[in-house]
């Protein structure tokens, strides 16, 4: 079931024509009702649908056929169907892969002179997307044409321009294998990642060399991509705002392909970088600039407005992040929105509501209940899991529940000494300590002041790690321990 649903799912994506209508058009059609019920949600088992449209088991080798039936023709509409949305690259992208099977058919047909113009259009959508392996592909069969045709000149001609694209795909695919070992490594555990972030300087140099020999979309893409991990993961942000409005200056210059590059990745990451590096007055300027690019009805525009959201938190602006939270929470797409980035969503909202538990968009919010539901949180929740520590312990400290906290410092304690002994955690641990000294300085807030003022200290000399190992501060350690001591007897 996962599976046609999937398939389904794709082309509704790609297709606006009704799904339907690409199924049989008889009115009792049993395809046509299975398509129906899984768009619908009716069908979320082989069991469910087995038993409605059969009244029988998942067995049924009748089921087993409809299902079999149903698969073929949903491969055959994505093979088939005219891409009406997303972007025009994948659809000129198709549309070559399209003419270059036709262009196959044909050619062992020996129909030479209808293949040579099939050739010629593909080259002219391909070359204006720079998609140099379809021109390449395209180049091939052109050749063969003239070899069997006969005609010298011409088949020079197309052999040196299949020559030089040759080399151009080659140093491409050799830039994608790199792009790929990457990414691969760098997905993979934390640490994975700290052992290859060593090579990536040199693998950094050779897809800049590439793309400096061959001036590619292809290869400049794999070059910015890696780049940007690279200098994400050991926290280089700055690096990163060069990276992306350099990028932004080549869109500009038409040096590189404007039609396939990722303006909302490229806007995303901008964002992004200037949160890390604290430059929050241009960061929310060029964010409330960028807003538009991203349709609110997608998972980008929600994981954007995590970081335009974050942006006004760390800004001190929590008017605006009041206003973006309500946006989100308001968003009719919210449930498109995986799990994780639903629970980050509800660790933002009850970190906005210690902070000012006032604004509109706070008032059903159950913080009580969302504390205690946040109890018990696995290793899929990296990244969160001191701001879940943390956050528990405000609450407790909001209530002045002095037996709770002294079970918290215990736990606290194991945590630092299980999970926080390497460097780039030591924000962290200093944050986790101040916490724990509200508690043994009776909430004294000028006691816990000036006996935590060499921790603090060390907390605003202390830079924030790169990526690849940090724990997400919703709220800036800084900012939160100023919020504490306002709270306590002065």
């Amino acid at each position: 079931m996962q599976e046609i649903e999937q398939l389904i799912n794709v082309l509704q994506v790609i297709s606006s024509k009704n799904i339907q209508s690409f199924f049989s058009h008889k009115s009792k059609s049993l395809e046509g009702e299975f398509i129906e019920n899984v768009t619908q949600g009716n069908f979320k088992t082989d069991t469910e649908a087995a038993y409605k449209l059969y009244g029988t088991d998942q067995s049924d080798v009748r089921f087993k056929m409809l299902k079999h039936r149903v698969k073929k023709k949903l491969h055959n509409a994505l093979i088939t169907a005219d891409i009406t949305t997303g972007r025009l690259p994948l659809r000129r992208e198709v549309e070559c892969e399209k003419l270059l099977l036709l262009s196959k058919i044909l050619l062992k047909q020996k129909e030479f002179s209808i293949v040579l113009g099939l050739c010629k259009k593909i080259k002219t959508l391909a070359l204006e997307f720079e998609f140099n392996d379809l021109v390449l592909n395209a180049l091939e069969i052109e050749l063969e044409c003239l070899t069997s045709q006969g005609g010298l000149k011409l088949y020079k001609n197309s052999r040196d321009e299949f020559l030089k694209y040759s080399e151009i795909v080659s140093l491409e695919k050799e830039a994608a294998s790199l792009f790929q070992l990457s990414m691969v490594h760098l997905k993979s555990t934390v640490k994975n990642r700290k052992l290859y972030l060593g090579e990536l300087p040199n693998l950094i140099t050779r897809l800049r060399t590439i793309w400096d020999e061959t001036k590619t979309f292809s290869c400049f893409y794999y070059f910015y991509r890696t780049s940007m991990l690279f200098y994400e993961l050991i926290g280089n942000f700055g690096e990163i705002i060069k990276i992306t409005e350099e990028a932004e200056s080549l869109v500009r210059a038409n040096k590189i392909n404007a039609q396939r590059f990722e303006t909302n990745l490229n806007a995303y990451m901008l964002i992004y970088a200037h949160l890390r590096t604290k430059e929050f007055s241009n960061g929310l300027k060029y964010a409330s600039d960028f807003y538009n690019l991203f349709d609110s009805n997608t998972k980008n525009w929600f994981a954007y407005m995590e970081n335009y959201f974050l942006l006004a938190v760390h800004a001190k602006n929590y008017e605006l992040a009041s206003v973006l939270l309500h946006r989100v929470r308001s968003n009719t797409s919210y449930n498109i929105i995986t799990k994780a980035a639903a629970e980050r969503w509800q660790l933002y909202t009850a970190y906005l509501y210690f902070i000012d538990s006032s604004y509109s968009i706070l008032e059903g919010f159950n913080y009580q209940k969302f504390i205690t539901s946040i109890t018990e949180y696995s290793k899929d929740k990296q990244g969160f899991n001191v701001a879940i520590l943390i956050l528990q312990f405000l609450y407790f400290l909001q209530k002045g529940d002095t037996e709770g906290l002294l079970y918290r410092i215990e736990s606290l304690k194991k945590y630092i000494l299980t999970h926080l002994k390497d460097s780039f955690s030591l924000r962290s641990k200093l944050f986790l300590k101040l916490l724990m000294l509200t508690v043994t300085e009776n909430y004294d807030a000028a006691s816990c002041r000036l006996k935590g003022a060499k921790h603090y200290q060390k907390l605003i000399e202390t830079p924030a790690p790169g990526d690849a190992y940090a724990e997400i501060e919703i709220v800036p350690y800084e900012h939160l321990w100023e919020l504490i001591l306002d709270a306590m007897p002065a």
